[in-house]
């Protein structure tokens, strides 16, 4: 089954201060990390950002389509400009999710919108597999000025895929200087 990906890296970073996915880890920028992960998965990485560095990556950047919308604008700019029908979706702050998690998500999607991975309870929503089709149900709640990923979620054939058995590492999502340091 063909697959697209699409990493939202479009965030203002207020809490960390600067780029998230641009920060270096251990030598090289977040976003690498997933860019390097996704390569074995598809032929189509599409980044969302408003910053033209990220160009430098090789893959497509797109800008958002609506702006200051937060996450779920970022996911209806990718699956606007996506190939695919099924588009894995990423922030660029979840820098060891893995190949397995990724596929095991995408395999857990068949017959559903959207496919968001949940740990010990907690729902990922963006770590997760989004249908193309679901672009239209997002631009209403957008156009209504609902913002929340959680909420347009309930308005589409959600499948919530317990990965529990995954390491707690691949969730870690990187939001402040010290949550950065503490995964270096």
């Amino acid at each position: 089954m063909k697959v697209g990906a699409i990493i939202l890296a479009g965030g203002k970073s207020s809490r960390m201060g600067t780029d998230k996915g641009l920060l270096e880890l251990n030598g090289k920028p977040m976003i690498v990390y997933l860019i390097e992960t996704l390569k074995n998965i598809t032929d189509e990485i599409i980044i969302i950002s408003n910053q033209d560095e990220y160009k430098i990556f090789g893959c497509k950047v797109y800008a958002d389509l609506i702006k200051d919308s937060g996450p779920l604008a970022g996911i209806y700019t990718g699956l606007n400009y996506a190939t695919y029908n099924k588009n894995i979706v990423l922030s660029c702050d979840v820098p060891f999710v893995s190949q397995q998690l990724l596929q095991f998500i995408v395999a857990s999607s068949n017959g559903y919108d959207v496919a968001i991975a949940s740990k010990n309870n907690k729902t990922h929503q963006i770590i997760g597999v989004y249908n193309k089709k679901c672009s239209a149900i997002f631009k209403r709640e957008l156009d209504q000025n609902q913002r929340k990923v959680k909420i347009a979620l309930e308005k589409v054939n959600l499948k919530i895929v317990d990965a529990n058995e995954f390491d707690d590492k691949e969730f870690t999502n990187v939001n402040t200087p010290a949550e950065f340091k503490e995964i270096q």
